[in-house]
């Protein structure tokens, strides 16, 4: 599972607005987050789709440190409450 693998993948424009939203999220593994913004890209300006690509609303391309950082600290919260309650 160290290897990095090429392949070809196709999807319509549901499924590929489900996929890019869902691995862009702050939660998101750094590889998958890189990819799909990647491929949010190329679907705006490489493939010409810009009008699909602004309708993907959630795709989120910011740059965020340490990615699961603050949902584990969140949840640490919660589970600290939790026991307190």
């Amino acid at each position: 599972m160290a290897y990095r693998t090429r392949f070809h993948l196709r999807m319509n424009a549901r499924e590929a607005m489900h996929v890019l939203e869902l691995r862009t999220t702050p939660q998101g593994h750094p590889a998958y987050r890189r990819v799909c913004q990647r491929m949010h890209r190329l679907i705006a300006q490489g493939a010409g789709h810009a009008a699909i690509a602004d309708a993907m609303t959630f795709v989120d391309h910011g740059d965020v440190a340490l990615e699961r950082l603050d949902a584990e600290r969140r949840s640490e919260r919660r589970r600290g409450a939790a026991g307190r309650g």
